[in-house]
């Protein structure tokens, strides 16, 4: 959903950029030539970056077809039934690459998207609202069994590991799933909801892979402005308390994708509650 969106937005961008510039005159000045250089070379330079930056995202281009179709464009620029080709033919490239990557019927996609642009009310009947409350519904569902392909095996092997750490003298588990040991009892005030805290931390995957941690001064922050498994295990501790803390990924982030952290990732946490701040 989100490439064909995109999609979408790079069409109207085509459209904002051209469509009241397209030359009706062939006419050339020869004062603007200095004009037409430093057009070029600047333009030239940056689309050169663009096509490094997309390279380095794996959208590589091909310098030398773009520099051809780049060239074909602009020698038919005065030619109106050129632009609606192009445009077309641009926003088609792009909808049909999600399409071959989602594995969507692309003959079924064009049958349905040609009757609404044209629209055509006779072959097929689609209230529009309805069609929008259907899509975003099946995206999101797509999207989900799509995530599950990809990582759902960190839901296993996040469960194995928290069972495992369970087992381990001195761990608790609470009604939600969180598994802590207490590393370095505290004996100062135990923050509720309401309170801030200042922490120390280190924030892991299972695999050891160390993902974030604070510097020398502790993190001051919300008791709520975390995740749930942090705002739980929060309201367990004391002032001075460091515990080992895993956090199932339902009580983590879920489905999010954050930096290196992969949906449906367990987390480990060493958590040193420093003040709690009223």
């Amino acid at each position: 959903m989100k490439k064909l969106l995109y999609a979408t937005l790079a069409a109207a961008t085509i459209f904002g950029a051209f469509s009241c510039n397209s030359a009706s005159n062939t006419e050339k000045d020869p004062a603007n030539d200095s004009l037409a250089m430093a057009r070029g070379y600047v333009m030239g330079t940056q689309m050169g970056q663009q096509l490094m930056y997309s390279a380095m995202q794996g959208q590589a281009i091909d310098t030398t077809l773009f520099l051809q179709g780049f060239k074909d464009g602009v020698a038919k620029a005065s030619d109106s039934t050129k632009f609606s080709y192009f445009a077309g033919a641009i926003t088609g490239h792009q909808m049909g690459t999600s399409l071959v990557e989602d594995k969507i019927d692309q003959k079924l996609f064009l049958k349905y998207f040609e009757a609404a642009l044209m629209g055509d009310t006779t072959s097929i009947k689609w209230a529009s609202e309805d069609a929008m409350t259907y899509l975003n519904e099946a995206e999101q569902k797509f999207e989900e069994k799509k995530l599950e392909t990809k990582f759902g095996k960190n839901k296993t092997e996040g469960a194995e590991y928290l069972a495992k750490f369970a087992k381990e003298e001195g761990v608790q588990k609470t009604e939600s799933g969180l598994a802590y040991k207490v590393m370095t009892p505290g004996t100062g005030a135990t923050p509720t909801t309401t309170d801030r805290v200042k922490v120390h931390y280190k924030g892991t995957l299972i695999n050891g892979e160390e993902f974030d941690k604070s510097g020398e001064e502790p993190v001051e922050f919300g008791v709520t402005q975390v995740i749930s498994g942090w705002t739980e295990m929060l309201q367990m501790m004391k002032e001075g308390e460091t515990v080992k803390v895993v956090i199932p990924q339902e009580l983590a982030y879920g489905k999010r994708q954050t930096g290196n952290i992969e949906p449906f990732s367990t987390l480990v946490f060493e958590i040193t509650l420093v003040e709690v701040v009223k």
